[in-house]
């Protein structure tokens, strides 16, 4: 990457606004939020189907070896591990517990059929355009994420840089060396335990093929989604996971041999490994090694690819951004109306009506591996015919709120005390919930109650300012916007705020998806809406500088629906059952006859 691209140094963000490194950012956020109504490209823009890329990267010709794919799975209830608390005191990783993470989130689960209402399934029924369901939700079921494991001594195989394959669901070993010292140089100076990394990194063109300038901010909330089943699946094993958006970018990509403006890390995940000693950045410790040298994947396969300016130009500004991490006090006024305060019991609120208790949630059940296993998109299955329980929507608004919480520790070195702040907050069309009256409210996670608002009815509102045509959401029982303030975000937080409030928003939905799995209700999250409109009719009610990010639909669907779902898990766990400390082992589940195909 040319040095001309990167952004020149300046003083870190104020209080009461961004500064010139943020700008790009701001600049394709506007354009993000009022694309129903201005195209985000220069001229017009349409996918070339024929042309689209692969959908993963390929490693030819370099050694590895297939991760197991019988392995105990975690136990606890999918509603204890939501927070992302550990459940139990974990011992840390080992290459078994690993694979079954990495499976579960990322890999191939199932080959599906459904016959759905969205046009861009069309011809899935042939085998090379199959959907292959994964754990984690994807905007447009096209996952762009790859991931790649930093290797160091003491996990069992030989320390080096191996990258994740998907469909073989095995690693492979792209260079050879300890190579960890290099990437907690590049975390800084904030401890961090261990010598294993996950890095995330996401293929831009993997998306942009399809949605244009709209991707990056797209990918940047399937990061999200990823990152949240990580640390679900790790907390039923006892384990916590702290995700890493700040660090040296540029270090990483030439660790991994990628080109910024193509492939980038946006995220680096430590691995708590078992019998590990710590290794903390700010102790003394051995020079790290020379970069070595990375094999290269397979070339692209699309014959043109395109460069998006106002998307590339947000990305740079934030991989370059050599800014410290916000503080949790400076993050706490960019969420200052994240959640509204709780008013007196039956008291109203500040919008003149007063709070509508919700019942206790529905149970959730299942077990981790079980919701992801079941996690799919509803498309346009919905039916009003069967209204949602009350319990019901209790369950998936508790569920959403608790998935905020993506990054429970502070940042900046400030005490473990003063923890990041939920950045988001929701808002609720009810439509077909027993016992709950219709209309937009705002949900006080605090109080686990609906505020009721002043506002449009649903019908027809949401289907107007819905631009697709794959949902009818007049038959959604409910639909969920998540709220944020992006732009005091990015005032605190600087280019890589936008990173962190995607990633949040991403975190809630995948959170919701496996609540309403573990239901058996349907869900489906979009991002083709018109924000201004839904901006409007919310402005009274949580102020000007507040907007929607994402919807989230859910409801029962139509019975008797076509479908075809071929597992490609083992129905039963290893013989080792010593993995996962914190919980008993307990056996997956035998395929439910309601999976469908894949956000």
């Amino acid at each position: 990457m040319p040095d001309s691209r990167r952004p020149g140094p300046g003083p870190g963000p104020g209080p009461g606004g961004a500064d010139h490194r943020t700008l790009p950012v701001i600049r394709y956020l506007d354009a993000v939020l009022r694309r129903a109504s201005v195209p985000m490209e220069a001229e017009p823009f349409e996918p070339d189907w024929g042309d689209q890329p692969r959908s993963h990267k390929i490693y030819r010709q370099v050694p590895g070896f297939p991760l197991p794919d019988q392995v105990p799975h975690p136990a606890a209830p999918l509603a204890d591990v939501l927070p992302a608390r550990p459940q139990g005191l974990g011992e840390g990783f080992t290459v078994p517990l690993l694979a079954g993470m990495l499976r579960h989130s990322y890999g191939w689960l199932s080959r599906r059929l459904q016959i759905t209402a969205d046009p861009g399934q069309g011809g899935r029924e042939a085998y090379g355009h199959a959907a292959w369901a994964r754990g984690s939700a994807a905007g447009g079921g096209l996952y762009p994420c790859e991931i790649y494991w930093v290797c160091g001594p003491g996990a069992g195989p030989l320390p080096g840089v191996y990258h994740y394959d998907q469909p073989a669901h095995a690693l492979r070993r792209l260079a050879a060396g300890d190579v960890s010292p290099r990437v907690r140089e590049a975390l800084g100076s904030a401890p961090t335990a261990g010598r294993q990394f996950l890095l995330v990194t996401v293929r831009f063109w993997q998306n942009a093929f399809k949605y244009g300038e709209f991707s990056y901010h797209c990918v940047t909330m399937d990061l999200g989604c990823l990152l949240r089943t990580w640390q679900t699946w790790a907390a039923a094993c006892g384990i916590g996971l702290r995700p890493r958006l700040w660090y040296d970018e540029p270090a990483l990509d030439r660790l991994v041999g990628l080109d910024p403006a193509t492939e980038s890390v946006l995220a680096v995940v430590p691995l708590p490994w078992r019998g590990a000693t710590a290794a903390r950045s700010d102790r003394p410790g051995p020079s790290p090694a020379p970069t070595p040298r990375v094999a290269a994947p397979l070339p692209e396969r699309s014959r043109t690819v395109l460069r998006f300016p106002a998307a590339e130009a947000a990305h740079l500004a934030a991989a370059y951004d050599s800014g410290p991490p916000p503080g949790p006090r400076v993050l706490a006024g960019a969420a200052a109306a994240a959640e509204p305060a709780p008013p007196a019991d039956g008291q109203p609120d500040a919008s003149g009506y007063a709070p509508v208790p919700l019942p206790a949630p529905a149970p959730l059940g299942a077990g981790v591996a079980e919701a992801l296993a079941a996690r799919r998109s509803s498309f346009g299955r919905f039916s009003a015919h069967r209204p949602l329980a009350a319990a019901e929507l209790a369950a998936l608004l508790r569920a959403a709120a608790a998935g905020r919480q993506l990054f429970p520790d502070e940042y900046g070195g400030e005490p473990p005390s003063h923890s990041a702040p939920a950045l988001t907050r929701l808002a609720v069309f009810v439509q077909h919930v027993a016992g709950t009256p219709g209309g937009l409210h705002l949900y006080d996670s605090a109080a686990h109650a609906l505020i009721p608002l002043s506002g449009p009815a649903p019908h027809p509102f949401l289907q107007r300012i819905y631009t697709l045509d794959n949902y009818n959401l007049e038959q959604a029982a409910a639909v969920l916007f998540v709220l944020a303030r992006p732009h005091a975000v990015l005032a605190a937080a600087g280019p890589r705020g936008h990173r962190l409030l995607n990633a949040e928003v991403g975190a809630v939905a995948q959170a919701t998806y496996l609540a309403a799995a573990a239901l058996g209700t349907g869900c489906g999250a979009a991002l083709g809406f018109d924000y201004e409109a839904v901006h409007t009719a919310l402005a009274p009610a949580v102020g000007p500088d507040t907007w929607p990010l994402l919807a989230l639909m859910t409801g029962h669907e139509r019975p008797d629906r076509p479908r075809f779902d071929a597992p490609l898990v083992p129905n039963h766990p290893g013989p080792r059952h010593d993995l996962c400390p914190s919980s008993s082992p307990s056996p997956s589940p035998s395929p439910r006859p309601d999976r469908t195909g894949r956000r």
